[in-house]
């Protein structure tokens, strides 16, 4: 199984194309980095590669289909501020199984308290939220994860606990990962291939 992207062209203004003309492929248990300066649209792709919203030109495909309606998310994207994505009126025990029931040994792995799981997202730190997120989009019908700036936000030794544990469930579940940000020594360290978005388009490193 892939996932592809397959000419994909993006604007917000018809006169000024974020991107053209993006291609690549990852296939399952390949981490992929995408790195680019603020502002260059990897945001936008990373939601179009998510089905969260849809490309001008171009398409996305997995394993040659494109995305299906009333059908569970196979690429689930992790955003920099889980905050802004998560119902505040929601206890997180909520949030967490309006996806699925993750396990004991899941929430372990990620440093999830149980009383954590009674509370509101505003009476959580973004550490504490980050890792919610993620447990969130791990559901066993997952294929593929999109990691955009994920943990941007966090203190060194949170963002090394989190990427650690979550490499580890990647790696157990053959998951295909794309990992974008805008620090190339984490890109280089984790990926095994890496494009570079210049110029509207993305280029191999």
């Amino acid at each position: 199984m892939s996932l592809s992207a397959k000419n994909l062209g993006f604007y917000y203004n018809k006169n000024e194309w974020i991107f053209r003309d993006v291609n690549f492929e990852l296939a399952e248990g390949e981490c992929m980095g995408i790195f680019g300066y603020s502002g260059c649209g990897k945001t936008s792709l990373a939601k179009i590669m998510a089905d969260f919203i849809k490309p001008k030109e171009g398409s996305v495909e997995i394993n040659k289909e494109t995305h299906k309606e009333r059908e569970y998310r196979k690429v689930q994207l992790i955003y920099q501020h889980p905050e802004k994505i998560m119902n505040p009126l929601w206890r997180m025990r909520d949030i967490l199984e309006e996806s699925y029931t993750p396990d004991k040994e899941l929430l372990e792995l990620f440093g999830i308290r149980d009383e954590w799981q009674e509370r509101y997202p505003i009476e959580l730190s973004s550490g504490e939220l980050q890792r919610f997120s993620i447990v969130r989009a791990l559901n066993p019908k997952t294929k593929y994860l999109i990691a955009d700036e994920m943990t941007t936000m966090l203190d060194g030794i949170t963002q090394a606990n989190i990427w650690k544990n979550l490499l580890e469930i990647v790696k157990k579940r053959n998951l295909g990962l794309i990992v974008i940000s805008h620090e190339s020594k984490l890109i280089e360290k984790i990926c095994h291939k890496i494009l570079f978005m210049e110029e509207n388009r993305l280029v191999n490193l």
